[in-house]
Protein backbone atom coordinates (compact mmCIF):
# COMPACT_ATOMS: atom_id res chain seq x y z
CA UNK A 1 0.00 0.00 0.00
CA UNK A 2 1.21 3.20 -1.05
CA UNK A 3 2.01 6.17 1.62
CA UNK A 4 -0.97 8.27 1.78
CA UNK A 5 -1.74 12.03 3.28
CA UNK A 6 -1.68 12.68 7.15
CA UNK A 7 -3.96 15.39 5.98
CA UNK A 8 -5.88 14.25 3.91
CA UNK A 9 -5.78 10.65 2.65
CA UNK A 10 -4.47 11.20 -0.79
CA UNK A 11 -1.60 9.68 -2.29
CA UNK A 12 2.02 11.16 -1.51
CA UNK A 13 3.75 11.99 -4.65
CA UNK A 14 7.22 13.13 -3.66
CA UNK A 15 9.39 15.09 -1.39
CA UNK A 16 10.25 18.97 -1.59
CA UNK A 17 11.36 21.49 0.62
CA UNK A 18 9.16 23.83 2.52
CA UNK A 19 6.55 24.74 5.59
CA UNK A 20 4.38 21.98 7.34
CA UNK A 21 0.87 21.93 6.73
CA UNK A 22 0.49 20.44 9.84
CA UNK A 23 3.21 21.90 12.41
CA UNK A 24 4.42 24.40 10.74
CA UNK A 25 8.31 23.06 11.02
CA UNK A 26 10.15 23.98 7.95
CA UNK A 27 12.93 21.69 5.97
CA UNK A 28 12.41 18.41 3.95
CA UNK A 29 8.40 17.60 3.51
CA UNK A 30 6.48 14.63 1.90
CA UNK A 31 3.93 16.31 -0.79
CA UNK A 32 0.85 14.41 -1.72
CA UNK A 33 -1.27 14.97 -4.92
CA UNK A 34 -3.24 17.71 -3.09
CA UNK A 35 -0.80 19.85 -2.33
CA UNK A 36 -0.53 19.12 1.46
CA UNK A 37 3.05 19.15 2.46
CA UNK A 38 4.05 17.04 6.02
CA UNK A 39 6.90 16.67 8.20
CA UNK A 40 8.69 13.48 9.57
CA UNK A 41 7.35 13.98 12.98
CA UNK A 42 3.86 14.68 11.82
CA UNK A 43 3.86 11.81 9.73
CA UNK A 44 4.87 9.56 12.78
CA UNK A 45 2.32 10.94 14.46
CA UNK A 46 -0.55 10.20 11.79
CA UNK A 47 1.17 6.15 11.79
CA UNK A 48 1.05 5.33 15.52
CA UNK A 49 -2.78 7.47 16.05
CA UNK A 50 -3.84 5.19 12.66
CA UNK A 51 -2.27 2.02 14.78
CA UNK A 52 -4.23 2.67 17.63
CA UNK A 53 -7.35 3.58 15.87
CA UNK A 54 -7.58 0.66 14.16
CA UNK A 55 -6.23 -1.85 16.71
CA UNK A 56 -9.17 -0.53 18.60
CA UNK A 57 -12.01 -0.44 16.75
CA UNK A 58 -10.56 -3.96 14.70
CA UNK A 59 -13.31 -6.90 15.85
CA UNK A 60 -10.66 -9.59 14.16
CA UNK A 61 -9.19 -12.33 16.57
CA UNK A 62 -6.63 -12.96 13.37
CA UNK A 63 -3.18 -10.73 13.36
CA UNK A 64 -2.59 -11.19 9.88
CA UNK A 65 -6.38 -9.01 8.98
CA UNK A 66 -5.49 -6.58 12.00
CA UNK A 67 -1.89 -5.85 10.87
CA UNK A 68 -3.47 -5.46 7.56
CA UNK A 69 -6.18 -3.08 8.52
CA UNK A 70 -2.96 -0.73 9.66
CA UNK A 71 -0.93 -1.31 6.51
CA UNK A 72 -4.31 -0.65 4.27
CA UNK A 73 -4.58 2.65 5.76
CA UNK A 74 -1.82 3.89 4.28
CA UNK A 75 0.64 5.49 6.71
CA UNK A 76 3.63 3.81 7.15
CA UNK A 77 5.84 3.33 4.66
CA UNK A 78 6.98 0.00 3.17
CA UNK A 79 10.06 -0.06 5.02
CA UNK A 80 9.42 1.65 8.28
CA UNK A 81 10.50 1.74 12.03
CA UNK A 82 6.78 1.51 12.82
CA UNK A 83 6.45 -1.28 12.19
CA UNK A 84 7.65 -2.00 15.26
CA UNK A 85 4.72 -1.10 17.07
CA UNK A 86 2.27 -2.11 14.73
CA UNK A 87 3.18 -6.37 14.77
CA UNK A 88 3.03 -6.09 18.77
CA UNK A 89 -0.65 -4.07 18.82
CA UNK A 90 -1.92 -6.21 15.84
CA UNK A 91 -1.25 -9.14 18.38
CA UNK A 92 -3.18 -7.26 21.21
CA UNK A 93 -5.98 -6.21 19.56
CA UNK A 94 -6.63 -9.79 18.12
CA UNK A 95 -5.99 -11.63 21.22
CA UNK A 96 -8.40 -9.47 22.89
CA UNK A 97 -10.80 -10.16 20.25
CA UNK A 98 -10.33 -13.69 20.75
CA UNK A 99 -12.06 -13.10 24.14
CA UNK A 100 -9.87 -12.56 26.26
CA UNK A 101 -10.33 -9.48 28.86
CA UNK A 102 -7.92 -7.00 28.79
CA UNK A 103 -6.91 -3.22 29.02
CA UNK A 104 -6.26 -2.91 24.82
CA UNK A 105 -5.76 1.36 25.22
CA UNK A 106 -3.41 0.68 27.78
CA UNK A 107 -1.67 -1.50 26.86
CA UNK A 108 -1.39 0.22 22.86
CA UNK A 109 -0.19 2.99 24.45
CA UNK A 110 2.81 0.76 26.42
CA UNK A 111 3.18 -0.97 23.03
CA UNK A 112 3.74 2.92 21.29
CA UNK A 113 5.84 3.26 24.18
CA UNK A 114 8.33 0.58 24.05
CA UNK A 115 8.27 -0.45 20.64
CA UNK A 116 8.94 3.45 19.21
CA UNK A 117 12.38 2.83 21.12
CA UNK A 118 13.26 0.03 18.74
CA UNK A 119 15.90 2.09 15.91
CA UNK A 120 15.26 2.39 12.36
CA UNK A 121 17.34 -0.48 10.50
CA UNK A 122 17.83 -2.24 13.66
CA UNK A 123 18.01 -5.73 11.55
CA UNK A 124 21.17 -5.15 9.98
CA UNK A 125 22.63 -3.16 12.16
CA UNK A 126 21.96 -4.56 15.31
CA UNK A 127 20.86 -8.12 14.10
CA UNK A 128 17.82 -7.81 15.95
CA UNK A 129 14.90 -7.45 13.87
CA UNK A 130 12.00 -4.86 15.28
CA UNK A 131 9.57 -7.07 14.00
CA UNK A 132 10.68 -10.18 16.36
CA UNK A 133 11.24 -7.64 19.09
CA UNK A 134 7.64 -6.30 18.74
CA UNK A 135 6.64 -10.06 19.38
CA UNK A 136 8.77 -10.01 22.39
CA UNK A 137 7.20 -6.26 23.90
CA UNK A 138 3.69 -7.78 23.08
CA UNK A 139 4.23 -10.67 25.51
CA UNK A 140 5.68 -8.74 27.86
CA UNK A 141 3.02 -6.59 28.22
CA UNK A 142 0.31 -8.90 27.54
CA UNK A 143 2.45 -11.25 30.97
CA UNK A 144 3.75 -8.03 33.08
CA UNK A 145 7.33 -9.70 32.61
CA UNK A 146 10.14 -7.28 34.14
CA UNK A 147 13.51 -7.75 33.79
CA UNK A 148 12.64 -9.36 38.04
CA UNK A 149 10.66 -11.71 36.41
CA UNK A 150 11.50 -15.56 36.85
CA UNK A 151 8.56 -17.52 35.32
CA UNK A 152 8.19 -15.51 31.70
CA UNK A 153 11.20 -14.12 31.35
CA UNK A 154 12.57 -16.72 29.34
CA UNK A 155 8.98 -16.80 27.33
CA UNK A 156 9.23 -13.29 25.63
CA UNK A 157 13.13 -13.67 25.38
CA UNK A 158 12.41 -16.96 23.48
CA UNK A 159 9.72 -15.57 21.34
CA UNK A 160 12.28 -13.07 20.33
CA UNK A 161 14.65 -15.22 19.37
CA UNK A 162 11.77 -17.37 17.56
CA UNK A 163 11.54 -14.81 15.68
CA UNK A 164 14.86 -14.19 14.67
CA UNK A 165 15.81 -17.78 13.42
CA UNK A 166 13.13 -18.07 10.98
CA UNK A 167 13.82 -14.53 9.07
CA UNK A 168 17.60 -15.31 9.65
CA UNK A 169 17.21 -18.66 7.90
CA UNK A 170 15.47 -16.79 4.74
CA UNK A 171 18.33 -13.95 4.59
CA UNK A 172 18.04 -10.89 3.62
CA UNK A 173 17.94 -8.12 2.28
CA UNK A 174 15.41 -7.01 5.04
CA UNK A 175 11.21 -6.32 4.32
CA UNK A 176 9.37 -4.99 6.66
CA UNK A 177 6.33 -6.74 5.30
CA UNK A 178 8.00 -10.41 5.43
CA UNK A 179 9.38 -9.94 8.74
CA UNK A 180 6.30 -8.75 10.17
CA UNK A 181 4.22 -11.71 8.33
CA UNK A 182 6.56 -14.21 10.26
CA UNK A 183 6.82 -12.54 13.43
CA UNK A 184 2.64 -12.39 13.55
CA UNK A 185 2.19 -16.01 13.00
CA UNK A 186 5.14 -16.75 16.00
CA UNK A 187 3.73 -14.08 18.27
CA UNK A 188 0.19 -15.79 18.00
CA UNK A 189 1.59 -19.15 18.28
CA UNK A 190 3.85 -18.55 21.58
CA UNK A 191 0.38 -16.48 23.09
CA UNK A 192 -1.99 -19.50 22.57
CA UNK A 193 0.53 -22.49 23.51
CA UNK A 194 1.52 -20.67 26.66
CA UNK A 195 -0.79 -18.40 27.81
CA UNK A 196 -4.02 -19.86 26.22
CA UNK A 197 -4.64 -17.04 24.46
CA UNK A 198 -8.12 -17.33 21.88
CA UNK A 199 -6.74 -15.51 18.57
CA UNK A 200 -6.58 -17.18 15.56
CA UNK A 201 -3.68 -18.89 14.44
CA UNK A 202 -3.00 -17.37 10.70
CA UNK A 203 -2.45 -18.89 7.78
CA UNK A 204 0.41 -17.76 5.50
CA UNK A 205 -1.00 -14.70 3.26
CA UNK A 206 0.24 -13.96 0.00
CA UNK A 207 1.71 -11.11 -0.35
CA UNK A 208 0.22 -8.61 -2.43
CA UNK A 209 2.68 -5.51 -2.02
CA UNK A 210 6.17 -7.32 -3.71
CA UNK A 211 5.48 -4.78 -6.60
CA UNK A 212 6.26 -1.86 -3.78
CA UNK A 213 9.99 -3.24 -2.66
CA UNK A 214 12.75 -2.99 -5.25
CA UNK A 215 14.50 -4.99 -2.90
CA UNK A 216 12.09 -8.07 -2.73
CA UNK A 217 13.64 -11.26 -2.58
CA UNK A 218 10.67 -12.99 -4.95
CA UNK A 219 10.80 -16.88 -4.91
CA UNK A 220 12.89 -16.91 -1.49
CA UNK A 221 10.11 -15.36 0.08
CA UNK A 222 7.59 -17.87 1.62
CA UNK A 223 4.92 -15.06 0.50
CA UNK A 224 5.69 -13.92 -2.73
CA UNK A 225 3.36 -15.30 -4.90
CA UNK A 226 2.80 -14.17 -8.97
Amino acid sequence: MALKCAVCNASVIGNDEGICTQCGMSGKLVECSSGHKVCGNCLDKAAYESIRKICLESTSSDPYDVFMQIIDDGKLRTHDFKHHVAVGSALLAAHRNGGTRIDLELMLDEMRKRGSKIPPGACGLMGNCGAAVSVGTFLSILTGTTPLSEDTWGDVNLATAQCLIQLALIGGPRCCKRNSFIALKVGARIASEKFGSEMDIPADPVCQMHDENPDCIRDRCPFYKV
